[in-house]
């Protein structure tokens, strides 16, 4: 056992990572920040304190469980984060809780690189927090593994800049807040890019947003991101009555980088209220100004556990998500998973797994109008678009997170990170 990987989340992708390392023997620790223990007095502290202002913390803490390695390998230090959850419960604008984040994400870095021990062999880090950790291990001759989940930075402030130029009315103090620290993260996330001697990415999307950027991809290595287990063939293929209204779902953050709000523009323009529902899971991070009045057929679930979000897909015709900029799309898998097809644009990294007219359809990203054109398409093909759950749910089936986990140690293997099991 020879290698740490550290993050201070604990989402899903990052335990798997951490299981494949496990799972080839070479896992010491996995260093987090929080992970989901109701029995802490800090954390039984902590929600009593959220429910105060009308937060549910518990349901930040259950999306931190750790439930893929053992919790012998997990080491955690939460302050930093129960600070930033802290803020994020009292910060109405968000750049308070911005900069907690920075200063939590590089205190962590620096925590993780000041008791870093000589005998590894290698250490696993992921972006913005590993710069002080990455290059201790390289005066110690530890080798050093870069784990990439999101496009590379100034793609995507590009590309939000030229969305608020077209629409001004998405420009918020929070975008110029970040917007004005942007070079100075940029340049860090380029050091810990230099500092890496391996380079993982979740799609051909994210490696190729890297490389118009001018960066040399010669250390990049792609790993799809996998399928939760999907249910029966019987399950998602239950019969639909096909005169009620077409039911489409949302999940995840529900904003501008997301393309929502062409999505909201479509929505009004085809006036499909009046034959569809679109169900949104998520948080809102659209201004109210474009949100309201919320047009016929919009329902606002809010941001939901997990667990309750994958029963929520069985009852979907389709997920539509007309991205922007998704190095990956979770969500598009757990879709699949659950026989649902998918809308969304070539601008989602799972979109590599995508074959349009089988387990769903790309829209031009950035097109209201195409998105007009796609959910009409979807009213006047509901059988189509029935038959369609058979492919999807086979999509799932054949790209497990077991198949991420067999794919991402051979890389490893294969770039000599590994030390003897």
């Amino acid at each position: 056992m020879s290698a740490i990987l550290f993050h201070t989340s604990a989402a899903n992708f990052v335990q798997q990572a951490a299981r494949s390392l496990f799972e080839a023997g070479q896992l010491e620790r996995f260093i987090t920040t929080v992970r989901n223990d109701p029995g802490r007095l800090y954390q039984r502290t902590v929600c009593a304190v959220g429910r105060l202002f009308g937060r549910d913390l518990a349901a930040q803490f259950r999306r931190r469980t750790i439930s893929e390695i053992p919790l012998e390998k997990v080491e955690t230090h939460p302050w930093g984060e129960l600070f930033r959850l802290a803020s994020g419960a009292l910060d109405r604008s968000g750049r308070l809780t911005d900069l907690v984040w920075e200063s939590s994400e590089t205190g962590f870095d620096r925590m993780v690189a000041r008791h870093l021990p000589r005998h590894l062999t290698a250490v696993y880090g992921y972006e913005f927090c590993s710069l002080a950790t990455f290059r201790r291990a390289r005066t110690l001759g530890i080798r050093t593994i870069y784990d990439l989940p999101a496009p590379e930075s100034g793609f995507v402030q590009g590309l939000l800049e030229e969305e608020m130029r077209k629409f001004p009315e998405l420009r918020t103090a929070y975008h110029r807040h970040t917007n004005a620290r942007e070079e100075r993260r940029t340049a860090r996330r380029r050091a810990e890019w230099h500092a890496a001697d391996l380079i993982l990415v979740n799609s051909r999307f994210t490696r190729d947003s890297y490389a118009r950027a001018g960066l040399d991809c010669a250390r990049v290595r792609v790993a799809n991101l996998g399928a939760p287990p999907p249910v029966t063939r019987d399950e998602a293929l239950l019969p639909r009555d096909h005169s009620a209204p077409l039911s489409l779902l949302w999940a995840g953050t529900f904003g501008l980088r997301k393309g929502a709000h062409y999505l909201m523009e479509a929505w009004r323009s085809g006036n499909f209220g009046r034959h569809a529902r679109l169900r949104i899971f998520g948080t809102i991070a659209l201004p109210d100004r474009i949100m309201r009045p919320l047009p016929d057929g919009i329902e606002i679930g809010g941001a939901i556990p997990r667990e309750q979000l994958l029963d929520e897909y069985r009852r979907a015709d389709a997920l539509i998500l007309p991205t922007l900029c998704d190095g990956f799309g979770l969500v598009i898998t757990e879709a699949w998973a659950r026989g649902v097809p998918v809308i969304t644009t070539n601008r989602a990294g799972a979109a590599d797994l995508l074959r349009t007219g089988a387990n769903g359809r790309l829209v031009a990203a950035g097109s209201s109008a195409a998105i007009v054109e796609e959910i009409a398409w979807c009213l006047e093909h509901r059988l189509e678009l029935h038959t369609m759950r058979v492919a999807a749910l086979r999509t799932a089936e054949e790209w497990q997170w077991t198949d991420y986990r067999r794919l991402h140690a051979s890389t490893l293997r294969d770039a000599r990170m590994f030390g003897p099991a």
